[in-house]
């Protein structure tokens, strides 16, 4: 469980999505999947319908008032008739890690344990004679235990209770999951909207790089608002030095700048890059590193695109475990030495 419900200003682009989830209330479906594309605030999306369900003095739109005795504890996240199910903060030791397989360690998960854990709440009325509103973001983060343990649920749920499932990919979603909700989808906001909502967050020294960290992050703004970060934006600078200066410089090199840094801040990006990069070679402009397509073109000069589309293939599966790496330096020397293969003649 997680408590992070605490209420955020819904981004314009989202408030077409509430009003219409809001006509649903008198005829709202058990189970609802909510699915668009990742980083676009759905699971902000949900939290805010959520809170409209539990609100005892809603808006003449349907709106939660956030002035309410359910507004205040939903706010604090201590409302006894709602629950967020999200994937726990892993608390394992660098031991236990290291005896779970790579396949285990491949991303967190929502585990069954806190499916069971659903039990109680589900199966007791509302303390307030409302709705019961659940959320579990993300959907496909369900484990096979937690998928089958909440099938019966969705199945059978006592009379007020709602699941609001969060996906980026409702296809991602374990099948007996899906089949038992009513899909609902989140449109992304347009571009220039994006943008400009963007740039009134990054402040006026990097609003200038909106439209950069849009493109990395597929026009999804609240993704590029988590690169802009100082962290990200860091392991994204040293990420492009080290993308141009390889072949010249030697992965070894290279990868000593990776071994202090999060795997996963750095891995999505080179992702990006050799995506680009396959593009560039399949006689595509860059999409998401556009500024840097006269490197790209250069290097697409020294390989060839089944070498980078192999690698690519590799490299996701790679990423699944970018969280756990056994050993961060021999993970980022591993990746960059197989990265300045893909220009060996």
């Amino acid at each position: 469980m997680t408590d992070d419900t605490r209420a955020e200003a819904l981004p314009s682009w989202l408030e077409a999505s509430l009003i219409a989830l809001l006509g649903l209330r008198q005829s709202l479906p058990h189970a609802l999947l909510i699915q668009g594309p990742r980083g676009i605030g759905k699971g902000l999306l949900a939290r805010h319908f959520a809170q409209s369900l539990l609100c005892e003095s809603p808006l003449p739109d349907g709106r939660a008032c956030a002035r309410c005795d359910a507004c205040g504890w939903f706010a604090a996240g201590n409302h006894p008739d709602f629950r967020q199910v999200s994937p726990l903060a892993d608390e394992e030791s660098g031991g236990e890690r290291a005896e779970r397989s790579r396949s285990e360690r491949a991303r967190p998960e929502i585990k069954i344990d806190q499916i069971r854990a659903l039990a109680g709440f589900v199966g007791v009325g509302g303390h307030r004679a409302g709705r019961k509103p659940v959320v579990i973001d993300p959907a496909d983060g369900l484990n096979l235990p937690a998928a089958n343990a909440l099938l019966k649920t969705l199945e059978e749920p006592s009379g007020e209770t709602v699941f609001l499932l969060v996906a980026a990919q409702g296809a991602a979603v374990a099948p007996t999951v899906r089949s038992r909700c009513v899909p609902w989808t989140v449109p992304a906001p347009s571009a220039d909207l994006a943008r400009d909502w963007l740039g009134a967050r990054l402040g006026s020294e990097q609003a200038a790089r909106a439209a950069d960290w849009l493109a990395l992050a597929d026009g999804a703004p609240l993704r590029a608002l988590a690169l802009a970060e100082p962290g990200a934006a860091a392991a994204h600078r040293l990420l492009l030095q080290a993308v141009q200066e390889i072949p010249e410089t030697g992965a070894m090199r290279i990868a000593e700048g990776f071994g202090s840094q999060a795997a996963p801040l750095w891995v999505p990006l080179l992702q990006s890059w050799v995506s680009d990069l396959a593009r560039v070679l399949a006689g595509a402009p860059a999409q998401r590193y556009p500024g840097q397509q006269a490197v790209l073109r250069r290097l697409a000069q020294r390989t060839r695109l089944h070498t980078v589309t192999a690698f690519a293939t590799w490299l996701d599966q790679q990423a699944r475990v970018s969280s756990h790496p056994l050993n961060a330096r021999l993970y980022a020397e591993d990746l960059w030495l197989r990265y300045e293969a893909l220009f060996a003649r």
